[in-house]
């Protein structure tokens, strides 16, 4: 029996949801992650993660994101606008930097799951 909050000598029950809680936890349970029928499925994750978040990695993304922020700017310019050939080049160079950036980001999502979405830097 547990003592009450008040410390009066009353004794009271154990919460029903508690007891109930403590009967369900298995000391032998194996993490969700760790079951086999999943562990091919875990290390696809982890090798997700070992590439996306290797530190070459992270500074080929920076790198292209900084080139790609250039190129947007250079976009704009007329001598790009108006001449077809110049307009179709920063067309094709920005949906490689779309398909980079996707493949990136679909990477993390495997490795990182729904927190991918708690981290603002993501």
């Amino acid at each position: 029996d547990v003592k009450d909050v008040n410390n009066t000598n009353h004794p009271r029950r154990r919460s029903t949801i508690s007891s109930i809680a403590n009967n369900l936890v298995d000391p032998n349970a194996v993490s969700f992650m760790e079951r086999p029928e999943l562990r091919v499925l875990n290390q696809f994750r982890l090798v997700c993660g070992d590439i996306v978040n290797h530190p070459k990695v992270q500074l080929i993304i920076i790198v292209l994101i900084i080139v790609n922020a250039i190129m947007m700017g250079i976009a704009t310019f007329d001598f790009v606008t108006e001449n077809p050939a110049v307009d179709e080049a920063f067309e094709a160079t920005d949906l490689a930097f779309l398909i980079v950036f996707t493949i990136e980001l679909g990477m993390q999502g495997v490795f990182r799951g729904y927190t991918l979405f708690m981290d603002g830097w993501l």
